[in-house]
């Protein structure tokens, strides 16, 4: 009986250490040794995960009835590089894209405008308002939400235009989560509407280290901010 009691103790104790051995490989790259990142892969650049991510849960279109409006602006606060891209997904309930995401580039101090329309909406389109991004679609009614992130082939985890801290004029992160966005589910019929919720913006982020060599003092923003 002894020795039945002691198999099933060893065997707990190595079950045990095999399952931590497996979530520290899954929570980080070497996260024996240094903090998790939730980075692909840290030596393609190419590559960034949900922390470069902005979300919103909810947006909304139906005919005449209502349509959704976001404001996007670049602060020009320190770290920031003078012009970020960015590229906006608005996804269907049906886990579709409304219209094909559209990429754009906001430059410092100033504010970039989305709308969500039906295609044959009548005043708020790409003719009367010249200036703004759109993303129509052909269904009347629809609702989702909202994925904005770095266009493809941007770097926004390396500082663009000069060495982690220089004082090169310009230089900085061109990172969509240091961006600021505000948006609105408009209701026409009353000229009313609702706000909507952004996960990941600039409210999330930390300022940066002072030392380039050391993993800890890299900005962490976005989604999944450590």
């Amino acid at each position: 009986m002894k020795i039945n009691h002691l198999k099933r103790y060893l065997i707990g104790i190595a079950m045990t250490g095999f399952l931590a051995l497996l979530a520290g490989n899954a929570f980080g790259d070497i996260a024996t040794s240094q903090n998790a990142s939730r980075d692909f892969d840290s030596t393609k650049k190419s590559q960034f995960a949900n922390n470069y991510m902005v979300a919103s849960p909810y947006w909304q279109v139906e005919g005449g009835a209502s349509y959704t409006f976001i404001a996007v602006s670049h602060s020009s606060l320190s770290g920031m590089a003078s012009q970020i891209g960015v590229t906006i997904n608005a996804i269907t309930s049906a886990k579709a894209a409304y219209d094909t995401a559209e990429t754009f580039t906001i430059s410092a101090g100033n504010t970039q405008r989305v709308f969500i329309v039906p295609t044959n909406h009548a005043t708020v389109n790409s003719t009367n308002i010249s200036s703004a991004v759109f993303l129509a679609g052909t269904t009347d009614f629809t609702y989702g939400h909202l994925r904005i992130g770095p266009p493809v082939g941007t770097y926004p985890q390396l500082k663009y235009g000069g060495m982690l801290g220089s004082s090169t004029v310009s230089a900085g992160f061109r990172d969509p989560t240091m961006l600021t966005y505000w948006g609105s589910v408009i209701i026409e019929a009353n000229t009313t509407g609702f706000a909507m919720e952004f996960i990941g913006d600039m409210n999330d982020s930390q300022t940066l280290g002072k030392y380039a060599t050391q993993a800890t003092t890299y900005m962490a923003s976005g989604v999944n901010l450590q």
